[in-house]
Formats: C-alpha cells, sequence, structure tokens
C-alpha cells in the first residue's frame, strides 16, 4: 500500500514544484501579482502530502511528522503574515521562494533522519527572527551611524580575527577546522564572515576603483583565502574569491585588475593543488571516480548511483537508498532528492533558486547608491555560487568542495546566514525605494 502512495506522491510533488515555478515565473516577469495568495497554499499542500506519507510508512503510525509538517506550516502563515504587517513588505515572492525551498529541505531532513529535521525546524524558528531583527536593527543604525566614515578597517580586522581564532581553536569536522564551540554551541563563522566581507569589499570598492583600492581589497581577499586554505575550508574560500571577483568586475572599468584577480586566483590554486594533500585528493577523485570508488570517490560516485537510479520521476518518497551516501543531510541532499522524486524536481528546485538570484540581481541594478548596488551584488551572488558549486559537484562537474545547498541542505549557520543575507536584500530594497523613514 506505502509504494503505491509514494509512487502517487512522486507525480504530486512534481506536480505542485511546476505549478509553484509557473506561478513564481508569472509573478515575477510578468507582474501578475494576483497570483500571490496561490503561493502559500502549493507550499502547505506539499508540506502537508509530503510528511502524511511519512507519518504511515510504518505499521506504528509516526505523528511525529505530522506535528513536524504542522509546525512548519504555521510557523510560515504567521512569520509571513509578520512580514507583510509589521515590515510592510508588500512583494513577499522571495520569502515564498525561500520557504518552498526550507519545505523541499525539511521533507528530505526528516526522510533521512528525523532528528536532523527536528533540529533544522528549531533553526528555521531561530532564522525567521532574523528578518525582524536586521530590519529594526539597521533601521535604528541608520539613524545613529555616520555613514560618510569609513568603517571598512573595523570589518576588516574583525573578519580577520575571526579566521586567526577559528584557525587556532577551531574544532576539524569532516577534515577542515572551519567550526569554533562556545558554550557547546558549534557553528560555522565562515557563513557569517561571508556577509561582513561583502559589506567590507563593497566599502571598499564603492569609492571606485584605483591602484589603492586595489591593492587593498586584493590583498584583503588573498589573505582570507590563505586562511581558508590553512582551515582546509576549500568551499569558503571558492566562494569567496568568486564573489570577490564578480563585484570587482562590475566596477572595473579597464578590465585589468579583474583579469590579474582571476590569475591570481588560478595561481594561487595550483599552488594550493601541490602544497595540500586533501586537494590533491579531490582532484584525482574527480578526474577518475571510478578508480577511486570504494576509497576518496566513494561519496561522489554514490551520488551518481543514486540520481541515476532516480530517473527523470524518482522511485518515490522512502523508497530510495539515500543513506549509501556520506554526509547526504548536508552537501549530498540534492542526490538525495533527484534519486526518490527525480531529475524533474532537481531541475525545478535549480531554477527556484535562480529565481531567488535573480531578484537580489535586481534589487543590485535598481539601487542609486554604489555600495547599496555592490552589497545586493554579492548578497545574490552567493546564493547563485553556492548552488552552481555544489551542484555541479554532486555531479561530479567540479571537485566536490563541501558547500552546503541553499535554504535545503542541514546546518543552523548556514540556514541563519542565508536568512540574513535575504534580511539585507530586503531592508537595502525597501530603503533605495523610500519605503523606510530616514
Amino acid at each position: 500500500m506505502f509504494e503505491i502512495l509514494s509512487w502517487s506522491h512522486r507525480f504530486l510533488f512534481i506536480f505542485f514544484l511546476i505549478t509553484f515555478f509557473i506561478i513564481s515565473v508569472a509573478i515575477y516577469f510578468y507582474g501578475k501579482k494576483h497570483m500571490s495568495p496561490f503561493m502559500p497554499v502549493i507550499i502547505i499542500l506539499t508540506a502537508a502530502f509530503s510528511f502524511a506519507l511519512m507519518s504511515v510508512n510504518d505499521t506504528i503510525r509516526d505523528y511525529k511528522a505530522i506535528y513536524i509538517g504542522l509546525i512548519f506550516c504555521l510557523r510560515y502563515i504567521i512569520v509571513r503574515e509578520l512580514i507583510i504587517k509589521l515590515l510592510k513588505i508588500e512583494e513577499v515572492l522571495l520569502f515564498d521562494l525561500v520557504n518552498m525551498l526550507l519545505t523541499i529541505g525539511l521533507i528530505w531532513l526528516y526522510r533521512i533522519e528525523p532528528q536532523y529535521a527536528t533540529r533544522q525546524l528549531i533553526f528555521t524558528l531561530l532564522a525567521d527572527t532574523m528578518y525582524f531583527f536586521i530590519h529594526y536593527l539597521l533601521n535604528y543604525l541608520y539613524n545613529k551611524i555616520d555613514f560618510t566614515k569609513d568603517y571598512s578597517i573595523y570589518l576588516g580586522l574583525f573578519i580577520l580575527i575571526t579566521l586567526i581564532v577559528t584557525q587556532l581553536w577551531g574544532v576539524e569536522v569532516y577534515g577542515s577546522k572551519n567550526w569554533l564551540e562556545i558554550l557547546g554551541l558549534r557553528f560555522q563563522p565562515s557563513e557569517f564572515l561571508k556577509i561582513f566581507f561583502i559589506i567590507f569589499t563593497s566599502i571598499i570598492l564603492s569609492r571606485g576603483l584605483n591602484k589603492n583600492t586595489f591593492i587593498y581589497s586584493s590583498s584583503s581577499i588573498v589573505i582570507i583565502v590563505a586562511l581558508f586554505a590553512l582551515q582546509k575550508d576549500l568551499g569558503s574560500a571558492l566562494i569567496f574569491f568568486a564573489v570577490y571577483l564578480i563585484m570587482l568586475f562590475i566596477v572595473d572599468d579597464k578590465l585589468y585588475p579583474t583579469i590579474i584577480s582571476l590569475f591570481a586566483a588560478i595561481t594561487m590554486a595550483v599552488i594550493s593543488y601541490y602544497v595540500f594533500g586533501h586537494i590533491q585528493s579531490r582532484v584525482e577523485a574527480w578526474l577518475n571516480p571510478w578508480k577511486y570508488i570504494s576509497d576518496k570517490s566513494y561519496q561522489v560516485t554514490q551520488s551518481l548511483f543514486a540520481i541515476a537510479s532516480g530517473g527523470l520521476v524518482g522511485t518515490g518518497l522512502n523508497l530510495g537508498y539515500p543513506k549509501f551516501i556520506p554526509a547526504v543531510h548536508t552537501d549530498f541532499i540534492f542526490s538525495a532528492i533527484c534519486e526518490e522524486v527525480g531529475i524533474i524536481s532537481g531541475i525545478i528546485i535549480v531554477l527556484l533558486l535562480c529565481i531567488v538570484t535573480i531578484i537580489g540581481l535586481n534589487y543590485s541594478k535598481n539601487s542609486k547608491k554604489t555600495v547599496n548596488k555592490l552589497i545586493c551584488l554579492g548578497l545574490s551572488s552567493i546564493t547563485g555560487i553556492q548552488t552552481l558549486i555544489i551542484v555541479a559537484g554532486v555531479l561530479n562537474i567540479v571537485p566536490i568542495t563541501g558547500v552546503t545547498l541553499p535554504f535545503i541542505s542541514y546546518g543552523g549557520s548556514s540556514l541563519i546566514s542565508q536568512t540574513i543575507n535575504i534580511g539585507l536584500l530586503y531592508f537595502i530594497n525597501m530603503k533605495e525605494n523610500g519605503e523606510i523613514n530616514e
């Protein structure tokens, strides 16, 4: 009986995803805002059908799945209304897109291991407070701080000190020493440093690209990437440098600073390959995964097997074998989703993340202040770059870097930092449009 329900669910799931994507496109690109009320309906139906199915998987009813689904849907409805009423945000498409991605992530985290979903739900509730915290904090700071002063030196020192502290006292997880533990709480500083780095770089580059700003910004990114390399955090190093290159390219009217930076990045990558053994191992696994299938390539080959076995429409929820993939709840959750609801679902998820990125880029385009334009560009670029890196990684197009899939993969640090990202985009866009009083 469960197999019949699961096989039916995959088609229903794909239908909901495609419908949600089509409505998103209609609202954003064609101005069909009257279709906005359908978004929460589809999100709630997706969560309801999926958690209801998982609750009847065993002979004993799993009521925890029902509770998780109900709590998630209730918090979504409440937070959505509060954002509209309290923050006066009329265009909630970005919020709806994020919550569809959160819904998908929570479903598969519960399917993989219920405790991951429980923790992720708690992280989601904490992350929701960031919309309001960011809004009111920044509104207060705008009225209290003199923004004509240069605060980049303080931001730079904060980033440097945090990276040094992580290097000296960090906790090693999955081979990377990029975690800190304070009072029993473990978090990943690099996730939050992305935001500080974007603001730091935006302040510098907003002055105009000249010899001094180029040397200042480029030397900063070299130091940051070097420290990430020492921590064996290849993913963060790649994201930081990629975001820097994009921001530099936008303000670079001569191109040679960007070309120099790109050449420096390639040179550093080659040097890192010969200096760090873990990078050599990942490159070898990428170039010839089948040769090391039982060793260094085990993770990526299991990912490829999972995606291939799912085909276009998947095996059905709870009918795949995602637990064969190590760290499937973080780096490889995309593979688990593709296995059970198909490559079609995977493609739609990537397209939804593309829309999230495009909305942020449009905020950047519409910003009048250069610093705000650059901040929105950097924040939206992070979502696009992370999506590209992790999806390409699980498909073995690029080496695995340990990057999470935005809003879907398990992780409190990642989820909260990504929510801060969205909150900043909303605030800057509203400030630029005059929807927030000075």
